[in-house]
């Protein structure tokens, strides 16, 4: 019996005030981590060991796109297809409910409007000093 704990974090570096040209290959790169298995107890049945997975899933964004409502909306799509495939592995042989998917999202949600806030001061910081 596998419990499966989620989490999708964020690395984003240091948030770039430099202007680049941006190609689809470095857009929003995704990587997940393997699981990492932890044993919480044993079932009294059949003494089968209870896991705890954990997967984290790290959507990397470029800065630049989160100024623009196609780049939060390519970040939403890839953190979407990151929490499947992070979920897929904490137990593939379990179809998820849902119930794993919705915790990822949530745990995503406060992340992405504070990278967006972020991207946008830096944006404006940008623009104020060129001017």
């Amino acid at each position: 019996m596998r419990t499966a704990t989620l989490t999708l974090a964020f690395a984003v570096g240091a948030l770039a005030l430099t202007t680049s040209n941006v190609y689809a290959a470095e857009l929003d790169k995704v990587v997940i981590d393997q699981p990492v298995v932890k044993v919480v107890g044993r079932d009294m049945g059949t003494d089968a060991p209870i896991e705890d997975v954990t997967v984290v899933a790290r959507v990397i964004p470029d800065p630049e796109t989160l100024t623009t409502d196609s780049g939060i909306a390519l970040l939403n799509d890839n953190i979407r297809e990151a929490a499947r495939t992070a979920c897929f592995k904490a137990d593939p042989m379990t179809p998820d409910d849902g119930t794993c998917y919705r915790k990822a999202m949530a745990s995503a949600k406060q992340q992405v409007a504070a990278l967006v806030a972020r991207a946008k001061l830096a944006s404006n910081t940008k623009v104020a000093a060129n001017n």
